[in-house]
Formats: C-alpha cells, sequence, structure tokens
C-alpha cells in the first residue's frame, strides 16, 4: 500500500500496513465468571478471566482451528495513569524518549499523512495544543506513543505479557461468529449510540466528531463486548506478541522480522483510508515504532495478585 509522508526517510514507517480482510468464525464457550463489570473507577484495574475455548481462524490462506487455554486481560487498554506508575516505579525510557521523536497524525493532514514529531512522547504525544488533543492527556486516555518494546516491558513489570495474536482475537470476538464487529457487520446500528471510536469524515482534513471524539476517547467511553472488555476494536491499534510474517493471513510468532502485529484499528481509521477498525484487519509495524494511535493491553496466565 503506497502511503504519503512529509519525511520521506521515514515513509516506510509512517503508518500502519494492512493485509487483506480475512474471514474467522469462534466456538462460543461459556462466558467468564467475572464479566459482569466492576465500578467505572475501578474498571482499569480488574482483569477479565476468560475461559478455554476454540477459534476458527484463516492461517496461510487455509482455515484451521485453534485451541486456546485459559487466560486472563486486562479489562481496558493501559491508561495513561497506570503508564505513570510503571515509570515512575521502573525509570524506563521509552523509544520515542531515546530516538527523540514519535509519528503523529492531525486533522488537516492529507488521507495516509503522518509526520514525525520532534520531542513527541507519551506524556505529550501531540505537536499541538487544542482542545481535541487535550483528550491524549487524560490520566483515563490509553498510553499512546508507546513501541512494542515498551508495551512489553510494561506487561512484564505488572506481572504479564503482550497477547498473542491468537488470544487478542478470542478475546475481542467474545464469541461472535463471522462478524466484522462484536456486535455484527455494520459499524453503526440505526438509532443507538456509536460503540467505537473512528475517524468520521470523508476525509481527514475534518473529523465530523459524530462519536464525540477526534482523537483518543478514555478507555471506557464505549460500550464493551459481551465479555466485560472496552475497546475491542478502535480508539488505539492494540500491539501483540507476534511477529508478522509476510505471507498474508497468518497468525505466527516464528518469524523473524522485526515488524509486529497490531489488531483493532484506531481513532484515525476511516472509510478514506484504511477502516482497519474491527476484527477482521491485521496492523504491523517496526517493534520500535511510536505512533499517536498505538496503544496495548496486557494478558496474565493467572489472576493478578500485585499491582492492583
Amino acid at each position: 500500500m503506497v502511503l504519503r509522508a512529509v519525511d520521506p526517510a521515514f515513509s516506510l514507517l509512517a503508518i500502519l500496513i494492512f493485509s487483506c480482510h480475512f474471514s474467522d468464525r469462534t466456538h462460543s464457550p461459556q462466558p467468564p465468571v467475572d464479566a459482569a463489570a466492576p465500578a467505572r473507577g475501578d474498571v482499569a484495574r480488574a482483569p477479565v478471566c476468560l475461559p478455554p475455548g476454540t477459534l476458527r481462524h484463516r492461517r496461510d490462506r487455509a482455515q484451521t482451528t485453534s485451541h486456546v487455554q485459559a487466560f486472563c486481560m486486562d479489562r481496558t487498554l493501559v491508561t495513561r495513569a497506570r503508564f505513570a506508575d510503571f515509570v515512575d516505579q521502573t525509570h524506563h525510557r521509552t523509544s520515542a524518549e531515546r530516538s527523540g521523536f514519535g509519528v503523529e497524525s492531525l486533522e488537516g493532514f492529507l488521507d495516509w499523512e503522518w509526520r514525525r514529531a520532534p520531542g513527541a512522547t507519551w506524556q505529550r504525544p501531540s505537536s499541538v495544543d487544542n482542545a481535541d488533543t487535550a483528550g491524549f492527556l487524560r490520566d483515563d486516555a490509553p498510553v499512546v506513543m508507546v513501541s512494542w518494546h515498551d508495551a512489553n516491558a510494561y506487561c512484564a513489570w505488572a506481572g504479564g505479557r503482550l497477547p498473542t495474536e491468537l488470544e487478542w482475537e478470542y478475546a475481542m470476538r467474545a464469541g461472535a461468529n463471522d462478524q466484522r464487529f462484536p456486535w455484527g457487520d455494520s459499524v453503526e446500528i440505526p438509532g443507538t449510540p456509536p460503540r467505537l471510536n473512528r475517524w468520521e469524515g470523508s476525509s481527514h482534513a475534518h473529523n465530523d466528531r459524530r462519536d464525540g471524539y477526534v482523537y483518543v476517547s478514555p478507555v471506557t467511553a464505549f460500550a464493551p463486548n459481551r465479555w466485560g472488555l472496552y475497546d475491542p476494536v478502535g480508539n488505539v491499534w492494540q500491539w501483540t506478541a507476534d511477529t508478522y510474517r509476510l505471507a498474508r493471513d497468518t497468525l505466527d510468532t516464528n518469524a523473524s522480522q522485526n515488524q509486529r502485529v497490531l489488531r483493532g484499528g484506531s481513532w484515525w481509521c476511516a472509510a478514506c483510508t484504511c477502516e482497519g477498525y474491527g476484527l477482521t484487519y491485521r496492523g504491523h509495524t517496526d517493534a520500535g515504532a511510536a505512533f499517536s494511535n498505538n496503544g496495548f493491553r496486557c494478558v496474565y496466565d493467572r489472576a493478578l495478585s500485585t499491582h492492583e
């Protein structure tokens, strides 16, 4: 896919590259025993423990069924507040802090246009200060401008790890069969509020703001899936543990490339560009890249006993 970037030297990393749509089918296990959402103030610190089950998905262009072991997953994307706790306790320096820049797109840019933002980090992700970019600075906003390495370090500190792509899709589908979204195949349901944060408008010159946001939204702003997981699609792309293979439509952790898989789409995704929001698209970019639309959540092989 051709991309547009102001800085030619950075063009290969200026945007997530999308592989094609693929169709999956899940077999619905029983819902998790703790799927009922806690009070909003406690939601970010209450992982959901998911039962074992199976997921039908496409591997090397063929449909296959994989078994998924039980695991627990963060109910929300990791927030700025939680990432700040991590930095305070570990003195971690992010990839963007070490490189001296992040990568951003802003309202008014051309479609597919991304630029280096000197000095941009998770603490100040945008080079512009206005009412819309202030959303990046909320404590309950998802942390962005974090690379795969940063996300991996956080999850290890929290006693967990990044989800595999298989685990991510199993959790976000929550038993949904052959659907682009957890609720069906249409991004909007007439007569109901918006269900995800995406770019709304005929181009990136202007966002129509129908969902209430231009950039990131608070991690509990939209309804969760039926397993109680917030932002299963939209808001920010979510890092997974998997390395991206050049073969399309694969789920594989054994490749040698430094490209890592992201899923879910983000606030930037739109009908005028990638339409990557949803359960069927795969993003990938360099493990060291830090974008203003990339975030993550962690999984745990047992229930959390620390950092709660």
